[in-house]
């Protein structure tokens, strides 16, 4: 569904990132700079700490990938990254289009829209130092659904068995 914007002189993006990780819970976040609910859940507002690649627009649903930056990060919250299930996780991003001027969401049909939808298929894991202090960036990997559809092995197995129960005699 095509969104209406002709009405407003300038509007502002934001995109909400939210990541199901299995046996953890949701992680929300956004590029937003304040904390914001959509659709009931609260999107931790990270702004210019949050990166995400460019994507095409198509008429028709294509396999794309797409990279995904988290920067600031403790370094004690590293180990909360690397022992959970990221790869594999679901991840969807959502954008909403917000007044420029007043920062409040416009009212028009489809807002927010989904963007993306997909699952992590690897992450990256940089340390940066500055001195004494050092943060740290998370780059995801996700790929969408139409590629996942695209990667399915079809076919039959011909191992005797398999053989036998597709041909008895």
């Amino acid at each position: 569904m095509a969104l209406d914007l002709s009405s407003y002189r300038s509007v502002q993006t934001n995109l909400f990132c939210k990541l199901v990780v299995p046996g953890y819970q949701t992680l929300t976040f956004s590029d937003y700079h304040i904390n914001y609910t959509i659709a009931g859940l609260e999107y931790q507002g990270i702004g210019e700490l949050l990166s995400v690649s460019n994507t095409t627009s198509n008429l028709r649903a294509t396999s794309e990938e797409l990279s995904i930056g988290i920067s600031g990060i403790p370094a004690g919250n590293v180990s909360d990254i690397l022992t959970k299930k990221i790869k594999g996780s679901e991840i969807e991003i959502t954008r909403a289009f917000f007044n420029a001027s007043t920062g409040a969401l416009l009212s028009i049909s489809g807002n927010p829209a989904g963007k993306f939808k997909g699952v992590v298929n690897n992450f990256n894991v940089a340390d940066e130092l500055q001195g004494s202090d050092g943060t740290v960036i998370i780059t995801l990997t996700a790929t969408s659904v139409i590629d996942q559809l695209n990667n399915k092995v079809t076919g039959r197995r011909t191992n005797p068995i398999d053989q036998a129960e597709f041909y008895p005699g």
